[in-house]
Formats: C-alpha cells, sequence, structure tokens
C-alpha cells in the first residue's frame, strides 16, 4: 500500500510539473504570433518605372552600351574587310609580305579582343557604381523617413521572391516621392550653383 501510495504521488508530482510548462510555453508563443510586426516592403519594378533619377541613370547607361557596341561593330567590320583584301592577294605576295600580312591580321585580332575586354570591363564598373549609388539614395532617403523607427525592417520586393505579401505595407509610392523631390531639388541646386559661378 505504501508503495502504491508513493507510486501515486510521484505520477502526480511529475504531471503538474509538465501542467506548469505547457501554459508558458502556449502563452509565450501566442504572444510572439499576435505581436504586430513592423515591417514594410517596396517593390522594386514600381520604383524602378516611376524614379527619375534612376530612369535617367539607365539612359546613359544603355547609350554607352549602345555607343560600345558601334564601336565593337566598326572595328569587326574593319577587320573583316582588312583580312578579305589580304586574303585576295596572298597568291601574288612575296613570303615577307604574307608574314607582314599575318602580323597585322593577327594585331588587328588581338587589338579587337582588348578593346571589347576594356569596354565591358567599364560597362561592369559603371554598372556597379550606378547600382551603389541608386542603392546609397534609397538607404539614406529610408533612414530619414524612418527617423521615428516605425519599421523594424523595410524589405525590397521582387516577382518570385515571396510567396505572399500584404498590399498594407507596401511603402513604395512614399518612397517614389520623396525621392523624386530629392533629385528634383538637387538638380536645381545645382543648375543655380553653375549659373552663378
Amino acid at each position: 500500500v505504501l508503495l502504491g501510495l508513493v507510486g501515486y504521488l510521484y505520477v502526480l508530482h511529475f504531471q503538474s510539473k509538465k501542467g506548469s510548462v505547457t501554459p508558458e510555453i502556449k502563452s509565450k508563443a501566442s504572444g510572439n504570433v499576435s505581436e504586430k510586426s513592423r515591417v514594410a516592403y517596396i517593390d522594386l519594378d514600381s520604383l524602378q518605372n516611376n524614379y527619375t533619377y534612376y530612369k535617367k541613370i539607365k539612359g546613359d547607361f544603355e547609350r554607352k552600351q549602345a555607343a560600345a557596341n558601334d564601336e565593337i561593330t566598326s572595328m569587326q567590320k574593319k577587320y573583316q574587310s582588312r583580312a578579305m583584301q589580304l586574303q585576295q592577294k596572298a597568291a601574288s605576295m612575296s613570303q615577307q609580305e604574307q608574314e607582314n600580312a599575318m602580323q597585322e591580321i593577327n594585331k588587328m585580332q588581338q587589338d579587337l579582343q582588348n578593346r571589347k575586354q576594356s569596354i565591358d570591363n567599364d560597362l561592369y564598373n559603371y554598372n556597379s557604381k550606378m547600382k551603389e549609388d541608386i542603392l546609397n539614395r534609397i538607404q539614406n532617403f529610408l533612414k530619414v523617413y524612418n527617423k521615428d523607427g516605425k519599421y523594424s525592417y523595410i524589405f525590397s520586393y521582387e516577382p518570385g521572391f515571396m510567396f505572399y505579401k500584404d498590399s498594407t505595407l507596401n511603402i513604395t509610392p512614399v518612397v517614389i516621392t520623396g525621392l523624386n523631390e530629392l533629385y528634383s531639388e538637387n538638380k536645381k541646386w545645382f543648375a543655380h550653383a553653375v549659373s552663378n559661378k
């Protein structure tokens, strides 16, 4: 009887501990779920389509890229034209002339490759600086915009990146308006500074 009583008390003791832990875990979990997250997002597609400064530097990059493509195309045409000329004359050339022609063609080919590599590097560096500049402008604006600490996180949204988004957390229109106003003010200041020189 004594053993049975001890066993019964032992079971009750551990059941009461389990019961005391479970409600605490439940209350913590439910507290986390119900707590309002301070999160917002910016739609990158919309930002790129409506931010004036971004559209300007994107246009500058596209013009730079088009000019680079034209230059490479022109060099390729010159190379091909000269190679055909020398090929047509090859039968009547002396050994020395053929060697000189081969050196000329090789040099033109090397110059073309070097120039293409240089242009690719320039475009890559320009594009990287452009992205860094835009990112800095957005981050600097958001620091001022969120100086009251309303949001803990502000994410960038891209199609395929998030499975679900609540449109009430979208602050893109406000960010676009603010960035465009800053860009407009900077343009006015720069024009004023230049005119006073």
